[in-house]
C-alpha cells in the first residue's frame, strides 16, 4: 500500500511540474511577441565607424542609458567611417525588424534614403553627432560643427599675425561635419586676415594625415599653424611636423585620450572637445521620450570645451574613467 500511495504521489508531482513549465513557456512567448520582449521599448543605435576611441564613448554612453531607463537597446556600427555602403547595408537590415526607434550617427547625406524609410514607417530618427538637411528627422543631438571650427580657428590665430600661413586638414570629403567645421575655421582666418594655403582632406585618418601633412610642407615650408578637423589627423599631423623637426601649433577637434595626453606632454596645442559619451546617452534617453509621445527639442547643443595644457590632464582621467583604461 505505501508502495502505491508513493507512486500516486510521484505521478501527482511530474503533473504538476510539467503544467507549471507549460505555463512558462506560454508567459515566454507571449513577452517575446511584445514589444522589446517583456514589454519594454526597442532602441537601435547605429554609429558611422567602430574604428576609433571616439565612437567608443558614444558607444559607452548608449550602452549606460540602455541600462539606466531599462530599455532593449541594440548597438550596430560600421567598421569605419568611410565605408557608407556598409552603414546604409546595416540601416537597411535593422529595418526589417523595425525598432521603436532609431539613434544614428551618419556619415554623409547619402544615408538619408534610408532613414527616410523609418519615418515611412512611423519609426522615430534622432541624429547624433552629424546632423543632416532632412526635416524628417526627430533631432538632431551633438556639436554645432561650425561653432567649433570657430573656437578652433580664434585660438590658433590668437599666435599668429596678419599674413601669416596655415593648413587645415579636412576630413571625409562631403561629410557635413567636415565641412561645417572648416567654414568656421576659413570665416576666422579670413576676419583676421590669416591665410589658409592649404586645405586638403585626410578622411579623419591618422596615417592619411601623415602623408597628407607631409605633402603640404614640402609645397609650402613657410607655414606656421595646422587646424585639424579631428584629433586623429591632429596626431598625425604632429608625427610629420616633428619629424621635420619645426614647432607649429596644431589643434584637432573632439578631445580624444590620445590627443590629451599629447596636449599635457607639450605635443598637440589645444583641442576643443566633443562629448561622444553624452550624444549617445542623450540620444537614448530622448529616444525614449519620442517613443512615449514626449515632444522634444529639433536641436539639443552638446557643449563644446578648449583643452590646451592647463586642463587636459583631468578630462584624460575621465575618458580613462569611462573606458576603464
Amino acid at each position: 500500500m505505501t508502495k502505491i500511495k508513493y507512486y500516486l504521489l510521484t505521478v501527482f508531482l511530474v503533473a504538476i511540474l510539467t503544467l507549471a513549465a507549460c505555463a512558462e513557456d506560454g508567459d515566454a512567448s507571449d513577452s517575446s511577441s511584445s514589444a522589446g520582449g517583456e514589454g519594454k521599448p526597442i532602441i537601435a543605435v547605429v554609429l558611422k565607424g567602430s574604428d576609433q576611441e571616439y565612437f567608443k564613448l558614444a558607444e559607452a554612453g548608449a550602452k549606460q542609458a540602455f541600462e539606466d531607463f531599462d530599455v532593449n537597446g541594440t548597438f550596430q556600427a560600421a567598421s569605419t567611417q568611410t565605408n557608407t555602403t556598409e552603414i546604409i547595408n546595416i540601416l537597411e537590415d535593422l529595418l526589417v525588424e523595425e525598432p521603436d526607434a532609431l539613434v544614428a550617427m551618419p556619415s554623409t547625406e547619402e544615408q538619408t534614403p534610408v532613414l527616410q524609410r523609418y519615418r515611412e514607417k512611423d519609426i522615430p530618427v534622432l541624429l547624433i553627432d552629424t546632423d543632416l538637411d532632412w526635416e524628417e528627422k526627430t533631432t538632431y543631438i551633438g556639436t554645432n560643427n561650425y561653432t567649433a571650427g570657430q573656437e578652433a580657428a580664434k585660438l590658433l590665430s590668437s599666435d599668429l599675425s596678419e599674413g601669416d600661413e596655415v593648413a587645415i586638414l579636412e576630413g571625409v570629403s562631403g561629410a557635413a561635419v567636415s565641412e561645417e567645421r572648416v567654414s568656421g575655421v576659413n570665416d576666422v582666418m579670413e576676419e583676421q586676415g590669416i591665410n589658409i594655403v592649404a586645405s586638403q582632406a585626410a578622411d579623419f585618418d591618422r596615417a592619411k594625415a601623415v602623408n597628407t601633412m607631409e605633402n603640404i610642407l614640402t609645397a609650402h615650408p613657410d607655414i606656421q599653424g595646422v587646424f585639424a578637423a579631428n584629433d586623429e589627423m591632429a596626431m598625425g599631423a604632429f608625427e610629420a611636423v616633428s619629424a621635420q623637426n619645426l614647432d607649429i601649433p596644431i589643434i584637432g577637434v573632439d578631445g580624444t585620450s590620445d590627443a590629451l595626453d599629447s596636449i599635457s606632454n607639450g605635443g598637440l596645442t589645444a583641442t576643443v572637445a566633443q562629448s561622444p559619451y553624452q550624444m549617445g546617452y542623450q540620444g537614448v534617453e530622448n529616444a525614449l521620450k519620442a517613443i512615449e509621445g514626449e515632444m522634444i527639442d529639433k536641436e539639443i547643443d552638446i557643449d563644446v570645451e578648449i583643452l590646451t595644457e592647463e586642463n587636459a590632464g583631468e578630462t584624460l582621467d575621465e575618458i580613462n574613467g569611462i573606458l576603464e583604461k
